[in-house]
């Protein structure tokens, strides 16, 4: 025990009293002068010296190991790109040869008119759609506006030739039709990267297609472009380390939305007539607004989700069960989006995923002539709309009555403040972005990100402080998170919270007699490149119905005038007055001529319902308009 035996004051040696190392009177700090007599001052410096070392060196290594990583995720992406870039499509480019139809025909040819065409040579449909979205929506054109990930031309054709000699049947119901399927959708010898730098390496390209690429194949239908997508595809645009950032085709400094940012721009350039993607909370809808085209949500569980990737570590998406992703169709009418379901929605897709609901297309809901009785409400109290939204719900509602339909305004049911503070607080309960970063798995997140990744970080013994010298809509962002994540019994409430959302809406529509509910689809036109992180707020009107379950969808009604430029401050409640309110006049100027649309949502499992409602608005507004750059 003599390792334990006090020193005697006098044994200390002088020559340490007087050393002028960094750890010179160590012990004279009065929290270790009990400790003192147990150890003499070279021990202590040697343990300090080792304790610093030690620290240093894992800092170093840590360093040093982060950028091992980044350059080990910069090779796997340029190795994916390659890939892609080195796959030869010269046959199916080189093949058109039709007689009676020119490019610019198949460019404005909408799913149903192919898919029942018997005189369109499924070749020259393929050939002509590929060579069109290489030159203007792939990364080969400078100029374009870069909207594709993968490239299936070649693979498309093949098909296409198979399908010329023996014709699919004729029941299927999406024959022939070219079609863009979203990067996270599972198709066969593709990657699924959800923007993921990690997703490029080999192991994660797909052996088959997944349950929903294998039923529409079944129906005639020919994937020949997987559209990009937000990374961990949680923006409203569409931007990543992996294929790069997409443009809109309607303002080439503008995003066309997100997450399935590739399928709008895709959809509205001409290159395809039907796209897949998916929405989660408005990752459909926002996309076919900006780019003034139809976007559906189904109803969750309508559709197989085999085989579709989660952007995060070994696909475990916890919040996905209380908020769960919905795959669904883009397209430029209303009608493909309700072709695409009848397409889906059969037997044959039932037996494959028993966890689908097995409910048929209900066609004579959808063609039913009966007027309809709607409510609406101009604002959630959360998000005032510019004067073009606006005047686009009020216009669509003045058609519909026009029409003969019963079309009452209501006042939002809660308040938006809720559904946005509701939302945040379930989607990031684990607190500091941890299920982002450890799906990037190294890579760092975007700058978009950065005031999400700001508020979810931030001390929480600071976040009453921050919340009351901000203002009242952005404090709701930081008081909505948890640093380190939101308790047990928080999550349970917050649930509990959302019972009693869903039950309110369903009360209200019970109540009210209504076949569905209209509203502004976004309260800004498309947003500016790189600026999603600033105005997060605006998609209060998407999340709603993600919250709901409620199916859902948005139809172009028209565009903005010369006029209407502008976020005027005087038309918005004084607490809206604020940082989001400067930069949505920012997002105003230099608009004029981008869509707008108008959202329709209806209680669960009423989706053919929802279709028939959004294809009334389709013939009443009569919208038209295509992106200036990309008409024929």
């Amino acid at each position: 025990m003599n390792f334990l035996r006090k020193a005697a004051p006098a044994e200390v040696p002088q020559s340490s009293c007087s050393s002028t190392g960094p750890f010179d009177g160590f012990l004279d700090h009065p929290l270790l002068q009990p400790y003192a007599i147990y150890y003499n001052q070279e021990t202590l410096k040697a343990a300090g010296i080792v304790i610093f070392v030690t620290f240093c060196v894992y800092i170093i290594s840590k360093s040093i190991r982060k950028r091992k990583r980044a350059s080990y995720l910069r090779e796997a992406t340029k190795r994916a790109r390659e890939t892609r870039d080195n796959k030869d499509h010269t046959n199916c480019f080189n093949h058109f040869s039709s007689t009676s139809h020119t490019h610019s025909t198949f460019s404005s040819l909408t799913a149903a008119s192919i898919a029942t065409s018997t005189t369109l040579d499924p070749r020259d449909v393929v050939s002509s759609l590929s060579s069109r979205t290489a030159n203007l929506c792939s990364y080969r054109n400078d100029g374009g506006i870069n909207a594709t990930a993968e490239e299936l031309y070649a693979d498309g054709f093949r098909q296409a030739s198979r399908q010329f000699k023996k014709p699919p049947a004729a029941t299927a119901l999406l024959r022939n039709v070219p079609i863009s399927v979203k990067d996270c959708i599972g198709v066969r010898g593709c990657l699924q990267t959800g923007g993921l730098a990690v997703r490029t390496l080999e192991e994660h390209r797909s052996e088959v297609d997944s349950t929903l690429v294998a039923t529409l194949r079944s129906q005639g239908a020919i994937p020949i472009v997987r559209g990009n997508v937000s990374q961990c595809m949680m923006l409203p645009e569409s931007a990543n380390n992996v294929w790069g950032e997409t443009l809109n085709p309607w303002d080439k400094t503008r995003t066309p939305g997100g997450s399935s940012g590739g399928e709008g721009a895709l959809v509205a350039t001409g290159c395809v007539p039907l796209a897949v993607g998916s929405d989660v909370g408005g990752s459909i809808r926002i996309p076919a607004s900006f780019c003034g085209i139809a976007g559906f949500k189904p109803s969750p569980g309508r559709i197989s989700k085999k085989g579709c990737m989660a952007p995060r570590k070994d696909n475990r998406h916890g919040p996905g069960i209380v908020i769960p992703s919905t795959p669904g169709p883009l397209a430029r009418t209303v009608d493909d989006c309700a072709l695409f379901c009848e397409a889906v929605w059969t037997e044959e897709h039932f037996k494959k995923d028993k966890n689908v609901v097995a409910k048929v297309f209900d066609k004579k809901t959808y063609k039913k002539e009966d007027k309809l009785k709607l409510a609406y409400f101009k604002t959630d109290g959360w998000f005032h709309p510019c004067e073009a939204a606006l005047r686009a719900l009020e216009e669509t509602v003045d058609k519909l009555r026009h029409e003969g339909h019963d079309v009452e305004e209501i006042k939002f049911p809660g308040n938006g403040a809720e559904t946005y503070a509701l939302y945040v607080a379930l989607a990031a309960a684990e607190g500091d972005m941890r299920c982002f970063h450890e799906g990037l798995e190294g890579e760092d997140l975007i700058p978009p990100y950065k005031i999400l990744k700001m508020a979810s970080s931030l001390p929480n013994f600071l976040r009453p402080l921050v919340a009351t010298l901000m203002n009242d809509r952005r404090s709701r962002l930081v008081s909505a998170g948890r640093s380190g994540g939101i308790s047990a019994y928080d999550y349970w409430q917050r649930m509990a919270d959302l019972n009693a959302m869903r039950s309110a809406w369903e009360e209200k529509a019970t109540a009210l007699g209504v076949d569905g509910f209209l509203h502004v689809a976004l309260p800004l036109p498309a947003l500016k490149c790189g600026t999603s992180g600033d105005l997060t707020g605006a998609f209060s009107y998407t999340l709603l119905a993600n919250l709901l379950l409620w199916p859902a969808g948005t139809v172009p009604v028209t565009t903005i005038t010369r006029d209407e430029q502008h976020y005027d401050m005087d038309f918005i409640p004084d607490s809206q007055w604020d940082h989001w309110a400067r930069k949505a006049q920012e997002q105003m100027k230099e608009s004029e001529g981008l869509p707008m649309s108008v959202a329709v949502m209806t209680p669960l499992w009423r989706d053919e319902e929802c279709l028939r409602i959004m294809k009334e608005i389709e013939r009443v507004a009569g919208f038209s308009k295509k992106p200036q750059d990309y008409l024929d």
